[in-house]
């Protein structure tokens, strides 16, 4: 089963049982949680890609690969992402 893990849930995994330090992320004053952060940013990178905005920080290849994204174009694998990982994090 754990061979079948994305490299995403290797991560948090390894963040909960101690062996892996994740960054601490401030929002004003208060620390949130870095797991939701770069969730919601690799989002925004999503919807970006999904209209035709490329950028140089992340590829659509790379996010796939990260969560275990399905789809051909930015459009499928947003609808993929907003399916599996984005609407668990509200």
């Amino acid at each position: 089963m754990k061979n079948d893990l994305t490299p995403f849930q290797k991560a948090v995994l390894q963040v909960q049982a101690g062996t892996l330090q994740a960054p601490k992320v401030n929002y004003g004053t208060k620390e949130i949680n870095y797991f939701s952060y770069q969730i919601n940013v690799h989002y925004y990178y999503l919807k970006l890609m999904a209209v035709g905005i490329g950028n140089k920080q992340v590829k659509l290849k790379d996010l796939k690969n990260y969560y275990g994204l399905k789809g051909k174009t930015a459009k499928d694998v947003l609808a993929d992402f907003e399916i599996n990982i984005y609407n668990h994090i509200k």
